[in-house]
């Protein structure tokens, strides 16, 4: 693997002049993770080699990044807008984060978008609130941050899902047989690094 699963981010996210360097940072980074094999994800992640095609998982669906800490939402809200200004970037959505609150304490934001090279990414931010403030910016990272593995059919996610969660030290962080994308998936952390793994399959089209 020559790139690094996750993305080195800064503690807080960019604001003013420093966010556009910032965000061709972040999606060349994207663009070279999602070259990644399916099996080295595993291999990452578990710490020794999985079968991709015996677990019906059929590549990359999409790269996800914390990109900071925010402090207000102005921050995020002048984010959102370079996002949405770069020519590189469309089909660009965004919503509130269901994990931040739910097991970080905090509210945060999520924004989905695909690259000029056609690679779907994921961005997190959560604001500096409460415990999560407290939290290392490294354990920030690997919480917020995965990648989505592909599986062939919506109904294998849970499947799939419930086996790798039986291996030591990993457990379900969360399951949705479908979200306002439209798509199943489930997220494993693995408890003795702080990483998370996606197993997704893609509903229907966003418009």
């Amino acid at each position: 693997m020559q790139t690094s699963l996750l993305f080195p981010a800064t503690e807080w996210l960019p604001t003013g002049a420093d966010r556009a360097p910032y965000l061709d940072a972040v999606l060349d980074w994207a663009d070279r993770t999602a070259e990644v094999s399916a099996s080295d994800v595993l291999l990452a992640f578990f710490g020794q080699p999985l079968d991709a095609r015996t677990l019906r998982l059929t590549g990359l669906h999409h790269v996800a990044a914390y990109l900071g800490d925010y402090r207000c939402e102005e921050d995020f809200e002048g984010w959102l807008e370079t996002v949405r200004a770069h020519p590189g970037v469309d089909q660009v959505s965004t919503g509130p984060s269901h994990i931040a609150p739910r097991e970080h304490g905090t509210p945060g934001h999520w924004i989905n978008l695909r690259t000029a090279r056609g690679t779907e990414v994921e961005f997190f931010t959560c604001r500096s609130y409460g415990t999560w403030a407290e939290q290392p910016a490294e354990r920030k990272r690997a919480l917020m941050s995965h990648i989505g593995l592909s599986v062939d059919t919506p109904d294998h996610v849970r499947r799939v899902v419930d086996y790798l969660a039986g291996f030591d030290g990993v457990e379900v962080l969360a399951y949705a047989p479908e979200d306002e994308l439209g798509h199943t998936y489930g997220h494993l952390l693995r408890t003795d690094t702080d990483r998370v793994l996606e197993l997704v399959h893609a509903g229907r089209s966003r418009p």
